[in-house]
C-alpha cells in the first residue's frame, strides 16, 4: 500500500501529482481544507470544513456533526466504477456495524446519481449543507441531492472517517493538523520611514484571491478617519473597514497583479506580497510609496 503525503505549497495542496485548492467553492459554500491523502492508487481525497479539528480522535465528531463540510474525490485509476460502488457499499456498511441496511433506500438513491461510467481524472465533490442535504458534484454539475440526509450523511462520512475506515492512513490524512495559506490572518502595518506601527489589516481569499482590508487604525485620533483622496466606491469611505488589497494572484510563490491603496493619499498601485518560509510571521509587501519592501508582523489572536 503507497500512502501518499500532503505538502502544503501556497494556495494548493499536493498529494502526489494531484492538487488540491487550500479553499475551494462548493456550489455556493466556501470552504478551507483540512486535510488530504490516497487509498493506495485508487483515489486521492480532501476534506474540507468550516470549523477546526484537533486530529484524528475527532474523525466521528467530524462524521456526525451536523454542519456544512465536503470532501472532493480525485479518480486515479481507469475504469474505477465498480471499485467505487464497492468503497460506498462496503464502506457503510463497515461504518454502520453491519446496519447499511437502515439506509438502504438513502445507499441506493446515492448510487443511482453516481454516473454509469467512473474513470480516471473524474472529479467529485460531495457537499453536506447544515440542516440536513447532501449533494453529489462532478466537477462543478450538479449530479442530484439527498435530501434529510444527515444520518446518511453520518455513514458516508465515516467510511472515511469513523472507528472502523476504509483506509487508516487516509484518516489521519484527512484530520490532520492542516497549516493553512501563510499569507492569511492579521497582520500590524508600519510606516515605512519612522516604523511606527499603523494599523492591523486583514488577509482573507475570495474565489483564490487575496484581499485585505483594515480592520483597525491603532493611533485613537484615525479611529474615525476618513479616505478623502480614495476614488470610486472608495471615495470618502471610512479608512477602517477599507479593503486597500485587491485581486492578488498566486504565481511563483508570491501573490501579484493585485492592487494596494494607500489610504493617505488615495494612490492605487500595483503590489506583491509574499511571506517566505523561514519567517512565517512577517509579511513581505511591494507597492509604490512603500519605500522598498516593506515588513508586516504576524497579529497572534
Amino acid at each position: 500500500m503507497t500512502i501518499l503525503t500532503a505538502i502544503s505549497s501556497f494556495g494548493q495542496t499536493k498529494v502526489g501529482d494531484i492538487q488540491f485548492n487550500d479553499i475551494d467553492v462548493f456550489g455556493k459554500e466556501e470552504l478551507m481544507l483540512n486535510g488530504a491523502g490516497s487509498r493506495d492508487k485508487m483515489y486521492a481525497m480532501a476534506l474540507y470544513l468550516d470549523f477546526e479539528v484537533d486530529g484524528v480522535e475527532d474523525g466521528v465528531m467530524v462524521a456526525e456533526k451536523d454542519r456544512t463540510m465536503a470532501v472532493t474525490i480525485k479518480v486515479m485509476t481507469a475504469g474505477a466504477t465498480s471499485d467505487f460502488r464497492e468503497v460506498i457499499r462496503n464502506g457503510i456498511e463497515r461504518a454502520t456495524d453491519g446496519n447499511a441496511y437502515l439506509l438502504e433506500d438513502q445507499i441506493r438513491d446515492f448510487l443511482k446519481i453516481l454516473p454509469g461510467e467512473i474513470n480516471k481524472h473524474d472529479i467529485f465533490k460531495i457537499l453536506y449543507v447544515k440542516g440536513g442535504d447532501l449533494l453529489l458534484f462532478k466537477r462543478k454539475e450538479l449530479l442530484g441531492k439527498i435530501s434529510n440526509g444527515l444520518e446518511f450523511k453520518k455513514a458516508l462520512f465515516k467510511i472515511w472517517l469513523g472507528e472502523n475506515p476504509v483506509n487508516k492512513d487516509l484518516k489521519k490524512d484527512l484530520l490532520a493538523s492542516f497549516q493553512p495559506n501563510p499569507v492569511l490572518g492579521k497582520w500590524k502595518t508600519y510606516d515605512p520611514e519612522t516604523g511606527i506601527a499603523i494599523s492591523i489589516v486583514q488577509l482573507y481569499i475570495i474565489k483564490n484571491q487575496v484581499f485585505g482590508s483594515i480592520e483597525r487604525m491603532l493611533r485613537l485620533s484615525e479611529r474615525d478617519a476618513v479616505c478623502y483622496e480614495c476614488a470610486g466606491d472608495d471615495k470618502n469611505q471610512k479608512v477602517e473597514g477599507l479593503v486597500i488589497i485587491k485581486d492578488m494572484v498566486l504565481k511563483k510563490g508570491k501573490y501579484v497583479d493585485g492592487k494596494f491603496t494607500d489610504v493617505n493619499n488615495g494612490r492605487v498601485s500595483d503590489c506583491q506580497l509574499w511571506v517566505d518560509v523561514e519567517e512565517l510571521d512577517v509579511l513581505n509587501i511591494k507597492y509604490k510609496g512603500s519605500g522598498g519592501t516593506n515588513r508586516w508582523t504576524r497579529v497572534e489572536e
